[in-house]
């Protein structure tokens, strides 16, 4: 199921670290300790009220992404998927053409 795969904590670290705040102030403005916060990147699951927080805070809307991506990967057709795929290979391969070219220039 998806929900299973979701770390919510480690994607809250990633958020956070994007910020520039300090542990120090990120507990500040959640009114709790350092200790807490290390704890919050630790944890695959989250109260709904501290979740809500933190969105508040990292100005970072966890809820709506987290549910919106599963409910369009449940809405999706085989076909979607595979074109999404399909996309992605071929980005990957002009992706890898360029790199082959920069190569080729001694560029690197």
């Amino acid at each position: 199921m998806y929900y299973d795969d979701i770390h919510i904590g480690k994607k809250i670290q990633i958020i956070f670290n994007q910020t520039g705040l300090s542990v120090s102030q990120f507990a500040r403005l959640l009114d709790v300790n350092r200790t807490s916060i290390y704890n919050i990147f630790e944890s695959k699951t989250i109260d709904i009220e501290l979740l809500c927080k933190i969105s508040d805070v990292l100005h970072y809307d966890f809820i709506s992404e987290i549910y919106l991506k599963k409910r369009e990967l449940q809405n999706q057709s085989p076909a979607t998927i595979n074109i999404h795929f399909q996309l992605a290979s071929d980005r990957l391969a002009d992706f890898i053409k360029s790199i082959n070219k920069l190569k080729k220039a001694g560029v690197i």
